[in-house]
């Protein structure tokens, strides 16, 4: 028996081994007939499987009786049983439900179609455009209604960003959502680590975040390994070389020595022999730019996961300046029970930034041309009223900060009973910086440039967030009915430190002996304290939105969210947010007969409220001041004091955003032809602003924060797009705009204050009601004055002189005085567009985008400050010279009434650039098998190409805070650059 049975036994494995053959085919496209290559084959019941080449082909070695399932992203899955073939050619149908558009909204994602609110969407590939430090640079011109401003082109600078308008004269920055960790910027993330953005803009879509949407919030999701993808691994790498694009037009050495002449006769009398310098050729360099990132993702039916490092190193154009990153990514998805997964989100980005001399652009602006770098002798020459730029390089440049940032998030899912799902998790930010710049001994000779006592500056930074959340969520589609609901709980605490400590005349200068010792240090000043008190709160929060569906055709979503903020007091703390959005799939109506063109046709429209709490932590409290310090006693000794100092608003209330939306959603032609408008109407009110009050009143602070006044903003916004394949030829067109009105409603505060000042020592901006925020504030120009009889017959200021600037008499009283000055622009665009174009054929890629603005002002600041002599621009060589010689150019003067603010400064901010222009090439796919390469591409690239512009400084991107935008104070400009780069995928 025993025989027979081990003869049974190597019988059956005999024949169980030689029934294993090789089985081949193909996988492809139903409609298209286009080989896929990556589709997943995996043998049911083994571990044995495979996937498909670059020519869509497969090898693989089964039994008769196995069965194979193929799947692939945006495919139907299949089941095929193999039934002895040695053959299998497969034809996948796409998925429609898949491939539908699932958009993220926070704390969940809905389909596309049953979308209520006005998102904005940008796939992870588009943000690899350009070499850039931020990824929000990347969406400049992409998106509707969001302007993105680059104010300085320093390296490791971030942009600002405004959506749907400024909405507030205090912080009107939006959020931002890293995997579900709120944060104030992504200056971090390296962009080929996302997979994609939304961006979120209505009250529909806001109202989740509550307090936190008042400004925009910006969804940010990274990459996850797909399952029914093979693992891929990447290399991402572009060198580049940044350019100072323009020029500003200065006076040469010949032409200053003229003007001088013309303000002090007789100062030059040689002209010939006068050197001709231009600072700008001193200051602005070619800088080299790179950005390199490998990656590693991969998933199976219980894992999932992504793995990336990249190296950022940007140089800038003013020398001794560059910012250096390095940004490892780690995000892991592990499900071990089909009900039950948990995973990390985890970014660590240390870096180090080389400050550069800040105002080096407005020194080399301001410098004379009549004087070169170095005497004969090479050393530094004087360089009266700015001194020598050189010579800042050399001795004000040792300024390094180093720094390490880390942004995570650990989270746990459940499923359970039908449709429901509990998620749980920790979100955490922690910064850690330290800056530390020394500055030696130095003179420049025979000039006040100088530093007589050596200084050592030491800052030290912290902050810290933890955010914990739990939100159970249901999702489920009954009949015809589909629900998608969630409610949660969240707190989140964020705190910061600085210290700082300056040490002067130390006696070892060398790096390595730098230390705040007592023993080395003559004078040492010590502070401590919170750095940012807007940035230090604790909040506590409740949630819910409900969005129904009824036959895809009805759509309904409700929202609500409660926040409380340790920023308020008492009943104030917290506030309540809600919203509400309707949506009618057109499109799906069997009554209404569309013709066969339309593929989608949607109406959607929103209302909702939402929140802002973007002040100091200590605005509701009145404050007591230490180290006030006072003498008594024959002895004279200092008793140390403390006093009132400043005055708390306990009656501040959470600043509000009400905003309604109406939106049209179009498509022709099997989406081919897609269009997207939006009209919004947006108000804050209960503004939450500082106004001064008077400080015999006991306030040292000068301003009360109060809840003081109302803005509005309204604007149409549109996106239409069209996409066609014709044969190889592929391509695709855009464009996008956005329409702004901004008023400033009412302002309301303490003893009859109607206004909102903005101050550079000077007031320069205005704020009332029916004007723009930050309106240009100043006098008007209508000409100049010809002789001393029109000067006695014109109302003017003390000091005129024939050839100075006539300055209109606004209010009729014949008297010039503060009273006259008026809104002179805005630095608000009343339109900002975008237009992307894509052609590809047989490997071969072109793509560019154009983004330009219209109708905003831009005040040249940097031409008023006159304390002293500096160079001027061109356009003072058409000085007045005497009566009749022009009505247009004042006579020049080192100073005096002609550099009061006016619209004589003010000028077109209006821009058209070429952004990025792209040239790419696919490897074919002989040469990539060679290498056991899936892709490659390599590409050449250009940003910042040119700018068509009337400003006569150095970019029209001139951004700032509310109160004092658009003001060109000679920062530090944005570059263009060129780079080839290379992706390869093994």
């Amino acid at each position: 028996m025993r025989k027979i049975f081990i003869l049974f036994f190597l019988t059956a494995f005999y024949f169980n081994a030689y029934s294993q053959y090789v089985l081949t085919g193909t996988v492809e496209d139903e409609e298209t007939g286009e080989l896929l290559p990556g589709v997943s084959i995996k043998v049911i019941g083994s571990d044995g499987g495979t996937s498909t080449n670059l020519d869509g082909k497969y090898t693989l070695t089964i039994n008769e009786e196995s069965e194979l399932r193929f799947s692939f992203i945006g495919y139907k899955t299949q089941t095929i049983a193999v039934n002895g073939r040695s053959r299998i050619d497969v034809k996948m149908l796409k998925d429609v439900e898949q491939l539908s558009e699932v958009v993220v909204i926070g704390y969940g994602s809905v389909q596309k179609s049953d979308l209520t609110g006005s998102v904005s969407s940008v796939k992870g590939e588009e943000l690899s455009s350009m070499p850039t430090v931020n990824p929000v640079d990347a969406l400049q011109g992409k998106l509707a209604g969001v302007q993105i401003t680059n104010s300085s082109g320093a390296p490791g600078s971030s942009p600002n960003v405004q959506i749907r308008g400024i909405g507030t004269p205090g912080n009107s920055s939006p959020i931002y959502v890293v995997d579900g960790v709120i944060l104030n910027d992504i200056s971090f993330l390296n962009a080929r680590d996302i997979e994609n953005v939304e961006v979120l803009k209505d009250a529909s879509a806001l109202s989740i975040y509550g307090n936190r949407g008042a400004n925009g919030v910006i969804i940010v999701t990274t990459k996850l390994g797909k399952v029914g993808q093979p693992a891929t691994t990447s290399v991402n790498s572009e060198y580049g070389v940044q350019i100072q694009q323009q020029r500003i037009d200065l006076l040469s050495g010949r032409q200053f020595a003229e003007v001088v002449n013309a303000i002090d006769p007789g100062t030059y009398n040689n002209l010939d022999i006068l050197p001709n310098t231009d600072w700008q050729d001193f200051v602005f360099e070619q800088a080299p730019i790179q950005n390199h990132q490998l990656s590693i993702s991969g998933a199976s039916d219980q894992n999932q996961y992504f793995f990336s490092l990249g190296y950022f190193d940007q140089f800038g154009t003013i020398p001794e300046s560059r910012y250096q990153r390095v940004t490892l990514k780690i995000n892991d998805k592990y499900n071990p029970k089909s009900y039950l997964s948990f995973g990390t989100n985890l970014t660590v980005a240390p870096f180090i930034s080389n400050n550069t001399i800040g105002n080096a652009p407005f020194n080399a602006y301001r410098a004379w041309p009549i004087i070169e770098p170095y005497d004969e002798n090479g050393d530094f020459n004087q360089v009266p009223n700015v001194g020598n730029i050189l010579a800042d390089f050399k001795y004000n440049t040792d300024n390094v900060t180093k720094g390490l940032r880390t942004v995570g998030q650990i989270y746990a899912v459940t499923k359970f009973l039908n449709g429901f799902s509990f998620k749980t998790s920790l979100g955490t930010e922690f910064l850690i910086e330290e800056n530390e710049s020394f500055v030696p001994v130095f003179q420049v000779a025979g000039s006040a440039q100088a530093n007589p006592v050596s200084r050592y500056t030491l800052n030290n930074f912290r902050r810290s967030s933890i955010l914990l959340e739990n939100t159970l969520s249901y999702d489920r589609k009954i009949e015809k009915h589909q629900i998608n609901a969630v409610v949660g709980y969240t707190v989140q605490t964020v705190t910061n430190e600085g210290l700082s400590i300056t040490a002067r005349d130390l006696i070892r200068e060398r790096k390595d002996f730098r230390y705040l010792d007592a023993s080395n240090v003559d004078e040492t000043t010590i502070s401590n304290g919170i750095r940012d008190l807007g940035d230090y709160y604790n909040q506590i929060s409740y949630l819910g939105r409900v969005n129904y569906s009824f036959d895809n055709r009805y759509i309904a979503t409700f929202t609500f969210r409660r926040d409380g903020s340790s920023k308020f007091i008492g009943d104030n703390k917290y506030g309540n947010f809600p919203a509400v959005g309707l949506g009618w799939n057109v499109i799906n109506e069997e009554f209404i007969n569309l013709p066969d063109v339309f593929s989608n046709l949607k109406v959607r429209g929103s209302w909702g409220r939402i929140g802002n709490d973007k002040i100091s932590y200590v605005d509701s409290y009145s404050r007591v001041g230490n180290n006030l310090n006072a003498v008594f006693g024959l002895a004279e000794e200092v008793y140390f004091g403390q006093s009132y100092v400043g005055f708390g608003n306990q009656n501040l209330i959470w600043e509000e955003v009400e905003q309604f939306d109406i939106g049209l959603e179009l498509g022709f032609l099997n989406d081919r032809l897609t269009a997207e408008f939006d009209y919004y109407n947006r108000e804050t009110k209960n503004i939450l602003i500082g106004l001064p009050v008077p400080l015999y009143l006991g306030n040292g602070t000068g301003n009360v924060t109060f809840n003081a006044g109302e803005a509005r903003n309204r604007g149409f916004e549109f996106n239409i797009n069209w996409q066609d394949n014709v044969g190889d030829f592929k391509y695709s067109l855009g464009i996008n705009g956005a329409t702004l009105n901004n008023q400033m409603v009412k302002v309301s505060g303490v003893e009859g204050s109607d206004e909102l000042l903005g101050s550079l020592g000077g007031i320069v901006t205005r704020t009332i009601a029916g004007e723009s925020i930050g309106s240009f504030y100043g006098y008007q120009v209508v000409g100049v004055f010809q002789n001393t009889d029109q000067i006695n017959n014109t109302p003017s200021f003390s000091g005129t002189q024939p050839g100075d600037l006539i300055f209109a008499d606004l209010n009729g009283d014949d008297v010039l005085n503060d009273r006259d000055r008026t809104n002179i622009g805005s630095p608000i665009p009343n339109l900002t567009y975008g237009f992307n174009m894509e052609v590809a054929y047989k490997g071969i890629g072109l793509s560019a985008l154009i983004q330009g603005q219209e109708g905003n002002k831009i005040l040249n600041y940097k031409e008023t400050v006159r304390p002293d002599r500096y160079n001027f621009e061109a356009h003072v060589y058409s000085y007045w010279d005497g009566e009749g010689s022009t009505n247009t150019e004042p006579r020049p003067t080192d100073g005096g009434n002609n550099y009061r603010i006016s619209d004589f400064y003010i000028q077109d901010g209006s821009f058209l650039r070429l952004r990025t222009l792209t040239i790419s090439y696919d490897l074919p796919k002989a040469w990539l098998a060679k290498a056991s390469l899936t892709k490659g591409r390599i590409y050449v690239r250009g940003n910042n190409i040119i700018t068509n512009t009337k400003f006569t400084g150095y970019s029209p991107e001139i951004g700032g805070s509310p109160l004092l935008n658009g003001i060109d104070r000679g920062e530090y400009p944005v570059n263009s650059s060129y780079s080839l780069g290379l992706n390869l995928t093994f």
